[in-house]
């Protein structure tokens, strides 16, 4: 713990969201798939790249945790804010720079 935060995928857990984004930091819309459900769309600007996104959610798998967001949005919602996702029911996530049928298959 550092000054009353965590850090995950390099940012400062509890920011609520607020502040800049990360320079590089790109809009990824993330699809999560539950077991039983509908999907869970979120817009968020946490990572640089679909690749650094995918590995924070293959991390956060491996060691039985959630996936912490801290610039999201549900459904393209207007406010942004800290989105803690459990995992432990998400069958498949989908994370790409666009939201569209073409944008493939869930990974």
């Amino acid at each position: 713990m550092r000054h009353g935060g965590w850090r995950c995928a390099g940012v400062l857990l509890g920011s609520r969201g607020r502040g800049p984004a990360a320079p590089g930091n790109i809009v990824l819309i993330m699809r999560f798939h539950p077991v039983c459900g509908d999907d869970v769309s979120v817009v968020c600007e946490d990572f640089a790249g679909e690749r650094e996104a995918l590995e924070a959610v293959a991390q956060a798998l491996d060691e039985r945790r959630s996936l912490v967001l801290t610039r999201a949005r549900y459904d393209r919602q207007a406010d942004e804010n800290g989105v803690i996702i459990n995992l432990a029911n998400v069958v498949s996530v989908r994370v790409s720079t666009t939201d569209t049928a073409a944008a493939g298959q869930y990974l």
